[in-house]
């Protein structure tokens, strides 16, 4: 089994490796290096700080959030240490394959302390499901007020992402659906599980039943912090985009920057890096906007993901080494 964890391992590196190379290959091909060397040239030092600032800044609005979500779980940890985890865990979602392995480290550093993994995972899902529903609201929205006449293609998509999130989101937060839910799936297979099996999904539901208890109020203010964390994003995307001197306005940037993130959620390429650059290059290019200048876009956003990845190593390391210095402390 673990010679055949390894080799799966191995062949999804592979794979995403090899659709990275292959799109940013292909990009290259069109667009000359050079140009891209020169579009980064014009960046703005002034717009790069402010920037990077917003993107640290993201992590604390995503702890607080997370908090309030722990909180309902009995799961006591503090803003400060949320927002290390989520350094940490951006820090692994580089090196790691696979769409959910920043989430499985954000899991396990939750649930590792108090051993509420149950709770810890049922936080970790909700809090992404409002991500991703705040996400799709702001993408369509902006869409639709701006309405391009040349990207009308992309809306059925990214409608698509807002009912399933909806629903999603519904069923974890309401009662009746829930309950639905629950029923379907006892008469449907989930009496064949064994045991072991049948007592993990009891405790994982159990957790999301406890959401029920939240106050409307409570809820609407945490998805309201999503939306606060996008927003933030996009101003971040859109100090890059002045800096470097694309001139297009900030409501194409809120829908712009939603359909590359949801993009991004397909598990196909390492930290997302070719479905990035292509994604800008075309969303872009329908402004008229110089594919050099988006690859720049791009890059440079790429460039604070590792900056932040960096942080969380930092944590990682000092988290480990202290670690190791308290077991080998004498008693």
């Amino acid at each position: 089994m673990g010679e055949h964890k390894r080799t799966k391992v191995i062949l999804i590196w592979a794979l995403k490796g090899l659709i990275t190379f292959g799109i940013l290959g292909y990009l290259f091909q069109h667009i000359p290096v050079s140009r891209v060397i020169a579009s980064l040239s014009k960046l703005e030092p002034q717009y790069v700080l402010a920037a990077i600032f917003l993107q640290i800044m993201l992590r604390y609005i995503s702890a607080f959030q997370l908090k309030i979500l722990l909180s309902h779980q009995k799961v006591r940890l503090s803003v400060i240490d949320l927002a290390k985890i989520n350094f940490q865990t951006q820090f692994y979602g580089l090196l790691l394959p696979g769409v959910l392995s920043g989430g499985v480290v954000k899991w396990h550093k939750l649930s590792k302390q108090n051993k509420m993994r149950a709770q810890a995972a049922v936080c970790i899902v909700l809090s992404r499901t409002m991500h991703i529903l705040s996400l799709a609201i702001l993408g369509v929205g902006f869409f639709l007020f701006e309405m391009p006449h040349h990207s009308t293609q992309i809306l059925p998509v990214m409608a698509l992402g807002l009912v399933v999130a909806v629903l999603f989101y519904a069923a974890i937060m309401n009662t009746t659906i829930s309950g639905a839910v629950e029923k379907f799936l006892n008469k449907l297979f989930f009496c064949r599980f064994p045991e072991s099996i049948r007592t993990r999904i009891n405790k994982l539901w159990g957790a999301v039943k406890s959401f029920h208890e939240i106050r409307f109020l409570t809820a609407n203010y945490t998805l309201l912090l999503s939306f606060l964390f996008h927003l933030v994003r996009t101003i971040s995307v859109y100090l890059v985009m002045r800096g470097l001197h694309v001139d297009i306005s900030i409501i194409s940037v809120v829908w712009i920057t939603a359909v590359v993130m949801f993009v991004q959620l397909l598990p196909i390429s390492i930290s997302g890096l070719g479905v990035r650059e292509g994604m800008f290059v075309f969303l872009l290019g329908k402004y008229g906007i110089p594919s050099s200048d988006a690859m720049a876009v791009s890059f440079t956003i790429f460039g604070f993901l590792v900056i932040v990845a960096l942080i969380g190593g930092i944590f990682e390391a000092h988290e480990f080494l202290f670690q190791k210095k308290r077991e080998e402390a004498p008693d």
